[in-house]
């Protein structure tokens, strides 16, 4: 994998990188060593030298102070012709010992001449001019003479090779003294001039031996330390490489499902697009998966049941996919797939429906079983998609249109969903400012007392005209308004509006029977928990006549919310409004809502109404749910009258409440003024002479 491979080379850099730093700071340590300990033996060299010269001067000055050294004359001590000019060269004891003097330099000299012997140490006394010729500098110890000479300093050490050998050569300037004079005085030197020096000479060999000897310790262990070096950076890199594999798995992976997360899938799905551009490679497509109404299995069965749902799903979803493709959570209840080696779109479709097909089967958590479904978007490669995120977002938007479509189904993307999902971003943008810019506006539907031929009150529908797009139809607006989450704020809006207008009129044209006002209320309204306290806040502040207000909600609303529905509805009827069940028999219809909700009216959806010719199912189906509903005590709307023949099979069968075309449809606030102002409340033929004159004019037009 290319997060895998990248770790490895970076753990393999860092490793060699350490391990030339080990080598260069071994290295440097080990030479630093070694060259310490050599400038340290030749430093012993130079004090053993140092040590020697000051045992000599010890002794020439012990000598100078006596007055000389006087010897008995043999074959290794004969008188020194080279003191010949001294009178007292020779003498003879009291005791008739003839003696002979010695001076140091005569002395020393067959002394370092036995100590060379014995331990390889050279030793000489020399100078420019001598008494004897013996003690003639050579070319070395020359050179150290004019240094003397020059001033610049008294002491100098060298090393050279002598015989094949290395000697530490080191020579000391010696100047004459009072006792120096009785000697030497005859070569023209006085008291104070420098008369020479002393030359000690040092054999190296076995102080360059014991420096191997070290420098071999050493190195043994520099060479100890440098494999435990390199065996620790060896295995900090092995666990260095372990853990950044386990970070970068954790990372790239989902922790509660165990699969690859959005960064993963879109990291495999950027080396699928660039193998399709390069080699095109065969076909592939990205699939998104949302479960359908996940919510509210959270909200009723708590986050530890929706969590095992979902690492459930993910197992199931890992062993229908083919070894080649995968499968990713990108969060919440979403899931992505990535199918690779596609021949064609209807493959990829068959992938999804055989997943969709598999939520025929219930997911068994411990000793539950949980039955769910969801929606499934599919987005094919093409030569428009260069990255990742524009093919995740068109399979997205290609989910939301087939769970638009009625869930539970599969879509796939075309470049007209992209445009509509741009304009439904557009539309949730200007929604926000649509209130205060005075876009918005609620359109009121009579409905009909059939019995007194009169208005009963008004349907509030809200309509936006929107300044660019032109009026935009509630069925597309509403939906984004509940995802958006805007819906509470409208609602609230709508609600005030309708009651305070609605009392209005209701003052002005009949104040001895008040209209009512019926408002939509939204699933999501449904499930806010302060529902009633925002329905209470409206009717005091226009001081509406809660029993003329009634809120209708749909089966489908109902969907998915019971619980909360049922509370919300029973805390709004106790505040005396009425509940309408709308678009009965529509949708997910179920009689249990009838049996489990407390509803007042019923109105009967118009797919029904509009159904009732004498062979349609539709009469017979109206005819029963009013039955229903008077038997269950609760008044009955026929919503969707659009022809003088249903309104009269309506009013055979007694229906006391309809709405529709027929007499009007939702009209403004002024148009609303002027029929009633005409007397429509009064007798709703103004209605049908209003309808048919407006009929007239757009069939002229």
């Amino acid at each position: 994998m290319q997060y895998n491979r990248a770790i490895y080379k970076q753990t393999l850099f860092l490793s060699a990188l350490a391990i030339a730093i080990l080598t260069i700071l071994v290295g440097y340590s080990w030479y630093w060593n070694s060259k310490n300990i050599r400038t340290e033996k030749i430093n012993l060299a130079l004090a053993e030298a140092r040590a020697n010269w000051n045992k000599d001067a010890a002794f020439r000055r012990w000598v100078t102070r006596h007055g000389g050294l006087y010897v008995k004359p043999d074959a290794r001590t004969p008188p020194n012709p080279a003191l010949a000019h001294l009178p007292h060269r020779d003498v003879v004891t009291t005791d008739g010992m003839k003696l002979t003097l010695m001076n140091p330099a005569y002395m020393m000299r067959q002394m370092a001449e036995e100590f060379e012997k014995d331990f390889g140490i050279k030793g000489k006394i020399t100078g420019k001019r001598q008494l004897n010729p013996i003690n003639k500098p050579d070319e070395w110890q020359l050179k150290v003479l004019n240094i003397f000479e020059s001033g610049k300093t008294d002491e100098v050490y060298e090393q050279q090779i002598i015989n094949g050998q290395p000697y530490l050569r080191y020579m000391k300037a010696m100047y004459m003294t009072e006792g120096c004079v009785k000697c030497h005085g005859i070569l023209g030197y006085k008291d104070g001039d420098l008369r020479g020096g002393v030359s000690i000479s040092i054999p190296l060999a076995r102080y360059f031996s014991a420096a191997s000897e070290a420098n071999r310790g050493i190195a043994l262990t520099h060479l100890f330390i440098w494999l435990c070096g390199l065996f620790a950076i060896i295995a900090f890199a092995w666990l260095l490489e372990r853990l950044l594999l386990r970070m970068a798995d954790e990372t790239l992976r989902d922790g509660l499902t165990q699969l690859p997360n959005l960064k993963l899938f879109k990291n495999r799905l950027e080396q699928s697009i660039e193998k399709y551009r390069r080699d095109a490679s065969p076909l592939f497509a990205v699939c998104f998966l949302d479960l359908d109404r996940f919510k509210n299995l959270n909200d009723s069965r708590g986050h530890k049941v929706g969590d095992k749902l979902l690492v459930a799903l993910s197992q199931r979803l890992s062993k229908l996919l083919r070894p080649g493709d995968t499968v990713a959570r990108m969060g919440g209840d979403e899931f992505t797939f990535l199918l690779n080696n596609l021949n064609n779109v209807d493959e990829a479709l068959n992938i999804a429906r055989r997943i969709l097909s598999s939520f025929d089967k219930p997911f068994r958590l411990e000793n539950d079983e949980i039955y769910t479904d969801a929606s499934i978007g599919v987005c094919l490669m093409t030569e428009q998609y260069n990255n990742a995120e524009d093919m995740v977002r068109d399979a997205d938007i290609a989910m939301y249109r087939a769970k638009a479509s009625g869930k539970g189904r599969v879509d796939v993307f075309n470049p007209e969903m992209h445009e509509y999902a741009i304009e439904t971003m557009r539309i949730e943008n200007d929604l926000r400012m649509a209130i205060q810019k005075n876009q918005m506006e609620v359109y009121y539907q009579p409905v009909i007392d059939v019995e007194h031929s009169t208005i009963y009150g008004f349907e509030a529908l809200l309509r936006w005209h929107h300044p660019e797009i032109g009026d935009i139809s509630p069925d597309r607006f509403i939906p984004v308004a509940e995802s958006s989450g805007q819906i509470k704020k409208i609602g609230a809006w709508v609600l005030e509006q309708a009651c305070a207008q609605v009392r209005e009129w209701s003052l002005q044209f009949c104040p001895d029977k008040a209209f009512f006002v019926s408002v939509n209320l939204s699933s999501i309204q449904l499930t806010e928990k302060d529902i009633h306290e925002t329905v209470k806040d409206v009717l005091n502040k226009t001081r509406f006549d809660k029993s003329k207000l009634h809120l209708e909600v749909t089966e489908t609303a109902l969907v998915g919310h019971k619980e909360q529905a049922k509370e919300a509805i029973e805390n709004i009827r106790q505040l005396g409004v009425s509940i309408s069940i709308d678009d009965f028999g529509k949708g997910y219809c179920s009689l249990t809502y009838l049996q489990d909700f407390e509803f007042d009216t019923l109105k009967i959806d118009k797919s029904f109404v509009q159904d009732m010719s004498p062979g349609g199912k539709g009469l017979q189906l109206v005819r029963m749910l009013m039955l229903l509903a008077r038997d269950l005590n609760m008044e009955v709307v026929a919503e969707g009258v659009e022809t003088v023949e249903q309104f009269n099979r309506l009013n055979a069968m007694k229906c006391p409440y309809i709405q529709g075309y027929y007499f009007s449809r939702p009209v403004s606030v002024e148009k609303t003024r002027v029929i009633l102002e005409q007397g429509a409340h009064e007798n709703v033929s103004v209605l049908l002479k209003n309808n048919n004159l407006s009929l007239a004019s757009q069939n002229t037009g």
